[in-house]
């Protein structure tokens, strides 16, 4: 049933006729309307009223008859006999009956043998639901029907009554396929309001191709003697979880638990839900995946692996660990930037002069090794070797350079690249010092500082926009001024502030100082 549409809803726009008479309140639109409390009331005939009642449903378009479900009894009242007949080029035929409801049986549910074969489980066994099939003949009158007569033909010493009906079907091959498509948008909106099986479609075909998370339960083997703490267990299955969720009602079971779950419920057409409350899930209802229990578990398994058959090389997907990694440092990176923003400017000055000073001293060692080569050796080495000989050449143009300032008297053309240096050398230096000054008062003036005195210009107390007298009483809320009552008096005949902020009667309230 989970393709078939419940044409009863109201938004399908059904209608409903009955010739009986009903008791207040308890008409046969109550089946059909779209009020909780209406539905929930039923259909009722009056006392005197006696069997055969005929309830006929009429449908817009032709459909393709599927399921009937009738719940025959109102509280104490009870309809034990019905009939139900199908209309087919206008003629009434009747296509099934049930007779002598058993009182333990809550519902009927009238449907074809196949269908109840191919959709038959425990879970439908559970329910109290008698089960009656269709003729052989009822296929050619239901497969292209517009209206529907369920006949009560005889009750337990009470009126005729029928609490609640649902007829399932699919629209009719006759139809045009807009017509069809456009049954199935709306009924697709009724019973999916929040598009959670589009995003379940979604995600199936996302993660199609992509190897899906190990659902493989390890074993303990059989001379182990390992006790698995029972919060690492599923509260249905009793299973060790690998993917513990927390659904809404507070238990704990593992994702396949949700999902076998959700299976069973979508064979009959309902939503997936708690399997515990049996409440759908919504947008701010829903299972959650317990991750502190996750990786409990995971740690308990990779430190006990000696007591298992085998375990899952992989305990959870890595698509899931690099999205909640990133949560976690995107949510520290929050915390931080608060703390750290202070000090960011300083770092990136800091950073910025040592970059600074390592291109002077490359720049100055570059020179003097030039030099240095010019003068002893025409020919400088190849290239692979100025990597592996540069410790040894940055010493022997620190010597020549001493050697040269020792002997500077001997040659005058000497002297001047080792003046010339050396004043580079002092000017590079003053220079990088004036530049960390200047970046540490940068920073310093950016740091927010709590015990600095306010301007006086801030501690000034309040005062009347207008005259600037401290007896003000009244504040002006579109442009949040306070006045006294003689600039109030004097500023409502041109309803307009000082700061030419228009304002009316209702914008100007009391104001309350606080002692």
């Amino acid at each position: 049933m989970s393709s078939l549409i419940n044409f009863l809803n109201p938004k399908l726009k059904p209608s409903v006729e009955c010739d009986a008479v009903c008791e207040d309140g308890y008409t046969a639109a109550n089946l059909i309307a779209d009020d909780a409390e209406q539905l929930e009331r039923g259909f009722m005939c009056f006392a005197v009223c006696k069997p055969p009642i005929e309830i006929i449903f009429d449908f817009p378009k032709a459909i393709d008859m599927k399921v009937i479900k009738l719940w025959h009894s109102s509280g104490a009242l009870r309809s034990t006999a019905f009939e139900v007949h199908g209309k087919h080029d206008g003629i009434w035929e009747r296509v099934a009956y049930v007779r002598d409801l058993p009182k333990g049986m809550d519902s009927v549910t009238f449907c074809y043998q196949s269908d109840y074969n191919s959709r038959s489980n425990t879970a439908a066994a559970q329910q109290q639901s008698e089960k009656v099939f269709f003729f052989k003949t009822a296929h050619k009158i239901l497969a292209t029907t517009n209206s529907v007569k369920i006949v009560i033909r005889a009750t337990e010493r009470c009126p005729p009554v029928l609490r609640k009906i649902q007829m399932w079907g699919l629209p009719a091959r006759c139809l045009e396929k807009a017509d069809r498509e456009l049954m199935k948008t709306i009924w697709s909106e009724i019973s999916d309001p929040y598009g959670l099986r589009d995003q379940a479609l979604q995600q199936q075909q996302q993660q199609a191709g992509q190897r899906s998370p190990s659902r493989h339960i390890p074993e303990l083997r059989e001379q182990s003697t390992l006790e698995i703490p029972e919060e690492f267990l599923d509260s249905i299955t009793w299973d060790l979880m690998i993917f513990p969720t927390v659904l809404p009602s507070g238990k704990v079971v593992d994702q396949s638990t949700i999902d076998k779950h959700s299976e069973e419920e979508a064979k009959w057409g309902r939503l997936p839900s708690d399997p515990f409350t049996g409440l759908e899930y919504t947008s701010q209802r829903k299972a959650i995946l317990n991750l502190a229990l996750k990786a409990r578990i995971e740690k308990f398994l990779m430190e006990h692996s000696e007591h298992f058959k085998s375990v899952p090389r992989s305990l959870g997907s890595s698509r899931m660990r690099r999205r909640h990694a990133s949560q976690f440092a995107s949510h520290m990176c929050h915390q931080q930037t608060s703390a750290a923003g202070t000090y960011s400017s300083l770092s990136s000055l800091a950073y910025k002069h040592q970059l600074q000073q390592r291109k002077t001293k490359s720049t100055v060692t570059a020179t003097a090794t030039s030099a240095f080569s010019g003068s002893v050796s025409p020919t400088s080495p190849p290239a692979a070797k100025r990597a592996r000989h540069s410790h040894s050449t940055y010493a022997a143009s620190a010597t020549v350079t001493a050697t040269i300032s020792s002997n500077s008297n001997n040659s005058s053309a000497d002297q001047t690249p080792t003046s010339s240096s050396t004043s580079a050398t002092t000017t590079a230096a003053g220079n990088n010092t004036s530049s960390i000054d200047q970046a540490i008062q940068q920073a310093l003036q950016k740091i927010t500082r709590f015990t600095q005195v306010l301007p006086l210009q801030q501690q000034q107390p309040p005062s009347c926009i207008n005259c600037r007298s401290g007896q003000f009483a009244y504040e002006i809320r579109t442009c949040r001024h306070l006045v006294c009552r003689e600039c109030l008096v004097m500023l409502s005949t041109a309803q307009q502030c000082v700061c030419k902020v228009a304002f009316c009667g209702g914008d100007v309230e009391r104001y309350h100082k606080l002692p």
